[in-house]
């Protein structure tokens, strides 16, 4: 679809500069061979005509046509003066020597075509029309100079107005194809044009969708195994401290190895699982909602829980209301998102300040969630301690996508993200993400039923103003 238009506008091009190139030598044996061919003709048919054979005619009119078909030089730079010239030296030669045959001239008709293309507006429109009244003006001259005998007088209405419609053909034609040419290569120049833009457009769609699935791909290898490989690195570099100083075989390090290692499997094991089943470019296969590998809001006291048993750092959760009324609020993918804001947070502490206690907060008003996950300031080993289970892994092993990971998430979801040191020490990780717009209408929320063990909300469906259900504590828990 795109090739033809394209291929036909350079066709054109070809064609339309092969012409201006080769327009003079084309024109001058044209317009000399045309003059002759219709002396002939008339002569051979013994018809009534106005052609004049004199010497000093053939002369003049073999001059001025030349002339016309050299003045084509100038087509293209000088178009409306190339025009004006030809019809001046093509009017004088019908003249001189009658119009019988000079009727056709190609030059004449080439340099009123091309003008007519070139050159489109209201300018065109009076350049052709002046020519017509001025070119009827010379045919009546003419015809006033050599009619033949017994022709009608000139100024009979039959006689002016055929030499008017004569005229009008004359210059018309050429004028009026011009115009349609002009108006075929406009539309061709567009479609291709709108064509490159589609294909263009189509290019920068691609790139993007391609870059963001990169991105997605990036976040989910990080969040899936940056966490368990730096646990991984800790623990081994425990097990190893051990044995160079000879203590007891740790079952207990040998055990967490394998169990991050087995969670580490799992994790790409979703994953790839995912990628390979979920064709998100079919309707019928992807559906929005929960996907395959997803975490949950609620997902949150295990991973507090997993981070304390692995780490043996005392780990503090305070949430309000409950998780699983919270990953209801949120959604499938808010919640996804929420799950991992707490995974990175707690994994950069692990990696940069081993052993300092952490307050993970999560708190919803209804609109928004907060997720707040600070630590103190990691105590100093004593000295001559190296590595424990909870060790720090080297910092040249960090992947280096945690943070603008964890806002890349916030930020598709309309949530924002903001780190720093604490004053008193530590650092701290303060996550914003809204609800789903159509979860919020006004002063009310729409609550789903939450499964029999964590009912804390109201019936599906049911409308309760925030006001009320702001007004009652929400339920809070506190793991430590």
């Amino acid at each position: 679809m795109t090739a033809f238009p394209v291929s036909r506008t350079s066709l054109t091009l070809r064609v339309a500069r092969w012409v201006g190139a080769a327009a003079v030598p084309t024109a001058f044996p044209a317009n000399v061979g045309c003059y002759i061919l219709a002396l002939y003709l008339l002569d051979g048919t013994r018809a009534h005509h106005m052609a004049q054979t004199e010497a000093w005619q053939l002369v003049t009119v073999f001059i001025l046509i030349t002339g016309q078909a050299f003045w084509l030089v100038w087509l293209r730079r000088q178009a409306l003066g190339t025009v004006i010239a030809s019809l001046l030296l093509w009017q004088v030669a019908v003249l001189v020597g009658g119009y019988d045959a000079l009727a056709v001239q190609p030059g004449v008709l080439l340099a009123v075509y091309s003008y007519s293309a070139e050159r489109p507006g209201p300018r065109r429109a009076a350049v052709i029309l002046g020519g017509i009244v001025l070119t009827t003006g010379v045919l009546i001259a003419a015809y006033m100079l050599h009619a033949p005998d017994g022709a009608p007088a000139w100024n009979t209405p039959a006689v002016l107005t055929a030499w008017a419609l004569i005229a009008i053909v004359t210059i018309g034609l050429p004028a009026l194809g011009g115009g349609w040419y002009a108006q075929l290569r406009d539309r061709a120049e567009r479609i291709a044009d709108l064509a490159q833009k589609a294909a263009s457009g189509e290019a920068v769609r691609t790139a993007e969708a391609v870059s963001a699935e990169r991105r997605t791909l990036a976040q989910e290898i990080h969040d899936t195994s940056s966490a368990h490989l730096a646990a991984l690195l800790a623990l081994t570099t425990a097990a190893q401290t051990s044995a160079v100083t000879g203590g007891p075989a740790h079952e207990r390090l040998i055990e967490q190895i394998r169990g991050e290692g087995e969670r580490l499997y799992q994790g790409f094991e979703r994953m790839l699982s995912s990628m390979l089943q979920e064709d998100r470019t079919i309707t019928e296969h992807h559906q929005p909602g929960h996907r395959a590998g997803q975490h949950a809001a609620a997902e949150v006291a295990e991973l507090v829980q997993e981070h304390r048993r692995t780490t043996g750092v005392p780990v503090a959760l305070h949430h309000e209301p409950a998780l699983t009324e919270i990953g209801q609020r949120l959604g499938p993918m808010r919640s996804h998102i929420a799950y991992r804001v707490v995974q990175e947070a707690l994994s950069n502490a692990r990696k940069h300040s081993a052993g300092a206690p952490i307050t993970v907060t999560v708190e919803d008003d209804g609109t928004t969630l907060l997720l707040r996950i600070e630590n103190e300031t990691a105590p100093r080993p004593p000295a001559g301690a190296s590595g424990h289970a909870g060790g720090v892994a080297p910092r040249s092993l960090s992947l280096g996508y945690g943070l603008e990971g964890m806002r890349d998430r916030l930020m598709a979801a309309g949530g924002s993200l903001r780190t720093g040191p604490r004053q008193n020490g530590g650092w701290s990780v303060n996550a914003l993400l809204p609800h789903p717009p159509h979860q919020r209408s006004g002063d009310y929320t729409v609550h789903r039923i939450a499964p029999p063990e964590h009912q804390t909300a109201p019936p599906e469906h049911q409308i309760v103003p925030r006001r009320a259900r702001n007004s009652a504590p929400g339920p809070k828990g506190a793991l430590r």
